[in-house]
């Protein structure tokens, strides 16, 4: 049975932004790039769990089982979770060594997963993958 926009639907499961806390913190001064996680931070500790890193793992939605339903209104490809990338652009030497003309982070998705975009009530939607749907047939 084919999904489509507008149509009624019962869902299994949707994925919810997860708050893990973890970013990369660029020191330009000293270029380096450290992994830090805030949700480890308190005061005597700066959430600094990786110094001098070049990648790092970052979860960016987590999977909720709950049942509901709602309307289809469109469909998009969700990254669940990837990576931090630190990204150093070299210029040219100039006999003290390579100076990075860009020093930066990307995003590289790890896992990306086929969701529909479903409102279940008014101004609020979840992210429901194709797998937990169910379209109602309307008599």
């Amino acid at each position: 049975m084919q999904l489509g926009l507008f149509d009624k639907c019962i869902f299994s499961g949707f994925y919810k932004k997860a708050k893990d806390g973890r970013f990369i913190y660029l020191d330009k001064s000293t270029l380096t790039a450290s992994l830090m996680d805030m949700n480890l931070a308190d005061g005597e500790f700066d959430g600094t769990i990786e110094k001098d890193c070049d990648r790092a793992e970052k979860t960016y939605y987590k999977h909720i089982s709950s049942n509901g339903k709602g309307v289809i209104v469109g469909f998009t490809d969700l990254v669940i979770n990837g990576f931090l990338d630190v990204i150093y652009e070299d210029e040219c030497d100039v006999g003290v060594g390579v100076i990075p003309s860009a020093f930066y982070v990307i995003k590289t998705p790890k896992e990306i997963v086929k969701c529909a975009i479903v409102y279940y009530s008014n101004n609020k939607k979840h992210y429901v993958p194709l797998t937990d749907l169910e379209r109602i047939e309307v008599k």
